[in-house]
This record gives structure tokens, sequence and C-alpha cells, in this order.
């Protein structure tokens, strides 16, 4: 057989295999995104259920004793729905924690975190971000259009409680990338608490399509950030809460497990060394997975936030926030 039937079989197999594997990867990522994008998501009664079994949760207060008030909110798919829970033993200085929860959650995912600022006298902000819960929405985005959904939020309570009000952030998973990118919109936050976020979603999809399937993120995340834009509107690379930390002098506390296989540590590792607040913290909580850092030391974690806020509010006004539990 002649040289160059061989080098054109050779070229034939090749070019065979890389469409195959392109075919694989557009099966793959058309997948994905709809994983990421539009996932199974848990009902009010289901997060409720699964809080009570799992982390001890006790509904007492927030049923019987808190006093709440719902508000709507216009967001970027519609109405944005939470809770205010009103602290009536709060101070003259107003003190506002919003709570935004993980992926495929709800508010009600939030309330395990609402206690730890409630004892502290925060009015707790909780609320459904679009396509959970009980808001509107067809979509999540992982942290793009939520930051707006955030901002709206931060209006809206901004203007209940006044311009001075001390402002905390705390996010978990996704809502703790929210509240990162929310720092490239606003300069009225006082701190931010993120548990468990990643650092830019290129690099976090890359590693969990290979913690997946056991091929390359490449094709596949591009693949998938293709067909994101033309339907959803949005591009992956625009969500980089490293970059957002990096611009910012906000105090934040990361939280990640150690254990965390899901969003490795590293990345609040990565994002805690560009900080530029040297009251900033990191914490890797032992034995600890996905966003269950809580679950596992909750009285630790309720000490790295109440100490964490003590910190920032006394610098901010010149008291501790032990006053003012």
């Amino acid at each position: 057989m002649e040289w160059y039937w061989i080098l054109l079989i050779v070229f034939g197999v090749v070019a065979l295999l890389v469409g195959l594997y392109l075919i694989l990867a557009y099966i793959v990522a058309k997948g994905t995104l709809k994983a990421a994008t539009t996932p199974v998501a848990h009902t009010i009664e289901e997060a409720r259920a699964f809080q009570t079994e799992y982390e001890g949760m006790d509904y007492t207060d927030y049923d019987a004793v808190w006093r709440k008030q719902s508000f709507e909110v216009e967001g970027t798919q519609g109405i944005i729905r939470g809770e205010i829970i009103f602290n009536d033993g709060s101070l003259s200085e107003n003190k506002v924690a919003i709570i935004c929860h993980g992926h495929t959650w709800n508010r009600i995912n939030s309330l395990k975190y609402a206690r730890i600022f409630y004892s502290k006298g925060y009015n707790v902000v909780i609320y459904d971000h679009a396509y959970f819960g009980l808001s509107d929405g067809k979509f999540t985005s992982l942290g793009y259009y939520e930051r707006y959904d955030l901002s709206a939020v931060l209006d809206y309570t901004r203007g209940l409680f006044g311009k001075n009000a001390f402002f905390v952030l705390h996010g978990e998973s996704m809502g703790a990338v929210t509240v990162l990118c929310e720092l490239s919109l606003r300069k009225d936050i006082d701190a931010v608490i993120a548990d468990c976020a990643f650092s830019d979603t290129i690099t976090y999809y890359r590693q969990l399509c290979y913690k997946s399937t056991h091929l390359p993120g490449f094709p596949i995340v591009d693949i998938s950030n293709i067909m994101s834009k033309r339907k959803f509107g949005y591009d992956f690379a625009a969500v980089k809460p490293i970059e957002d930390v990096k611009n910012s002098n906000v105090p934040i506390c990361f939280i990640h497990g150690k254990s965390d296989r899901f969003i490795r540590p590293e990345h609040s590792e990565k994002m805690f060394d560009v900080a530029e607040n040297p009251l900033s913290e990191l914490h890797l909580i032992p034995n600890a997975g996905h966003a269950r850092s809580y679950h596992v030391d909750n009285v630790g974690y309720e000490r790295i936030i109440s100490e964490f806020l003590d910190k920032v509010y006394s610098l901010k006004y010149g008291q501790s926030d032990e006053t003012n539990k």
C-alpha cells in the first residue's frame, strides 16, 4: 500500500475519533448545562423536612416567635419573594444580615444561619433566588443574574433600615458566589461571609466535569458556555468572584469544608490570598464536606461568625458588637 493511502487512512481515523468525541462532548455539555441551570429544586416543605432530620432544626421561633414580614421585589426573571425577620431586641444602630441560599435550595435552608445573626441582634433577610422556592424564574445562573436580584433586595431593605444601617451578607455555595459577586455592584456592604464559594466558573466547571464524567473539561465546558450564551444570555467567564474580591476592600470571612470535594477548598484559599481588607479571614473546617461546615461544628461555626462580626463592627462604630447581643 502506498504511503499516501496509509496517511489518508490515519487522518480519516483521527478525524472520525475527533468527530465522535465532539458529539459526545456536545451531549455531555447539554446535560451539564441543564443540571446547572434548571436542576430539580427542593420545595419549601422538602427543605423544612431535610433541615429537621439532618440538621436538627427547631422551627418554633420561626413559626411562632419571630416577627416576620413578607416582601416582593422585581428581579431579573420576575418577582423575588422573601421575608424580613425583625429583631425587636436591636439597639439604636440597625444591623441587618441578608442570607443567600445555595443551589437547588430555598430560603428555608437559610434559617440555620438566621438564628446565629438573630442571637446577635440582627434583623435578618431571607429570600428565594430566581427559579427556587416561591420566586419567579425559569433557570439559575450560579451568581450572574443572582447578584442583580440581591442588589434589588438590598435596595428594598436599605429603604427600610436606612443608609447608616450595618449590612452583612452571608451566602452558602451558589449563595456565597452571589454575595461575592455583589461586591462589584455595591459600595454599601459592611461585611461578607462566604461559605464554600468557587473562585471562578470556568475553573470550577472544568474540575466538576472531570470529577463527574472523567472527561477533560475542554471542550465540554466551552460548548456549555456557548449554549448558555445563546439560551440564557450569560457568559460563564463573567462570573469570577476572585476578581470581585480582589477589587474590593470589604472584610470577608471565608469558610470552607476541608473535605469538600464538590467545590474544593482551594477556591476559598485563593480568594483569601487576594482579599485586600486586613480584617478578612479564612477558616477551613475539618471533616466537613460541601456546605456541611455548620452541620459538622455548629458551635465553632457560630463562634467564627460572631467573632468576625465583633471585629468588623467595633472598627466601624468604635464599640464591640457584643453590646448588641
